[in-house]
């Protein structure tokens, strides 16, 4: 069972939640995806908790972060998680993310190019931008918004019923960050994210990019956006068969062995 403590921050006014397991160790951010929280991380924490102090932040709208506000705009999230950074006097975290969190991810280290030691990101919409803009996008933001009403069994039994191979570590952090997510996001800012095309050009560390054979992304996505890539760092990228969007909550043993093959030839 995962071992953490939590805290808040104050980043230009916006509290900000996050767990961390602490230790000596080097740093390690999971930034989640939309509607999700970063105790939906839980079970690759606890892998990473042996080698890494990882931290989980709360993103603003989800979890126990404070609520949107008015002034709120796509690139909060990645400015936020560079105060995070400061605020914790860390120095060069490992950043993985999924989803929303990827993109949030990428934005970090396009904008902030030597915060980042190296990325990781999990189903990044960025071959998918134009897609997660037209009907399907209306009709997740009806989902997100609805299970927002409903009761922590239902949506638990919800997800058991559509997602058989999740564990139990997986569904419960997953139900009870629907009942926290604010869906006040989804009318000021757009689910695709920042277009791979105004990111990669900026990124000077290492990027490792996680698709599988169901979710958003494409090998001829990852491909486009790595020739964009002008850093000598290692741009590698892997396809897991048999997933979807939520990639390592489906192919758990899969992800993790590839994220773990990955870390290890990172500079020390």
């Amino acid at each position: 069972m995962l071992k953490y403590t939590h805290g808040d921050v104050k980043i230009k006014g916006i509290n900000l939640h996050y767990y961390r397991t602490g230790g000596k160790k080097p740093p390690f951010i999971l930034l989640h995806g939309a509607s999700d929280n970063g105790l939906c991380w839980a079970p690759v924490a606890e892998l990473l908790a042996k080698q890494y102090d990882v931290i989980m932040p709360d993103a603003q709208g989800h979890g126990l972060s404070d609520r949107i506000d008015r002034d709120f705009n796509e690139e909060n999230h990645a400015h936020q998680v560079a105060g995070l950074v400061q605020e914790l006097g860390i120095s060069k975290p490992i950043i993985m993310g999924h989803s929303m969190g990827a993109g949030v991810t990428s934005v970090v280290a396009a904008k902030y190019p030597d915060l980042p030691r190296a990325i990781i990101l999990e189903d990044i919409a960025w071959d998918g931008y134009k897609l997660l803009q037209t009907k399907q996008n209306s009709e997740v933001s009806r989902t997100l918004i609805e299970r927002v009403s409903r009761t922590r069994e239902e949506l638990i039994n919800e997800c058991r019923q559509a997602n058989p191979r999740w564990s139990e570590a997986e569904i419960i952090p997953w139900a009870e960050a629907k009942k926290q997510f604010d869906p006040t996001i989804l009318s000021v800012v757009t689910m695709g994210g920042t277009s791979y095309t105004q990111v990669v050009p900026f990124i000077k560390c290492p990027v490792f990019v996680i698709i599988s054979d169901g979710g958003i992304g494409s090998p001829e996505g990852v491909e486009r956006a790595k020739k964009l890539y002008r850093s000598d760092q290692p741009f590698r990228w892997v396809q897991i068969k048999g997933a979807g969007h939520n990639i390592r909550r489906e192919q758990f043993k899969a992800f993790c062995e590839a994220l773990f093959d990955f870390l290890q030839i990172l500079p020390k």
